[in-house]
């Protein structure tokens, strides 16, 4: 059995991360009112997830998201690492579309047909 000495009671209640809520305001040129104002939420409330004094759900990563047009995995993410996400999967699915043709196996070699014509 492990040891408890390592146990950290902490450790299932409290986040390791931060979400960026301030950045993607920033970023998107929003105000804390325009957020009160398209989720429902009281000013006080605002200021206490953008200075990161009152732990976020998921609920609340939901209803940030919706309200600013973004993914909610987003909001935990820096808003510049988002948008280079969001390219480099753009670029992944154009150049997905650009194929033409179907996946095709790679061609036997010869000298593995002879052996099948051989034996069949």
């Amino acid at each position: 059995m492990p040891s408890r000495r390592f146990y950290n009671r902490t450790m299932a209640t409290t986040p390791t991360h931060d979400w960026f809520l301030r950045q993607w305001i920033e970023t998107l040129q929003t105000t804390q009112a325009e957020l009160e104002r398209r989720t429902g939420w009281d000013k006080r409330k605002v200021s206490y997830l953008i200075n990161g004094k009152q732990p976020y759900k998921r609920d609340t990563v939901n209803e940030a998201a919706f309200a600013l047009n973004i993914e909610p995995f987003e909001l935990l993410m820096h808003p510049e690492d988002a948008f280079a996400l969001r390219r480099l999967r753009e670029n992944a699915m154009r150049i997905a579309s650009q194929s033409h043709s179907p996946y095709r196996p790679a061609p036997v070699h010869d000298d593995t047909k002879r052996r099948v014509n051989e034996n069949g």
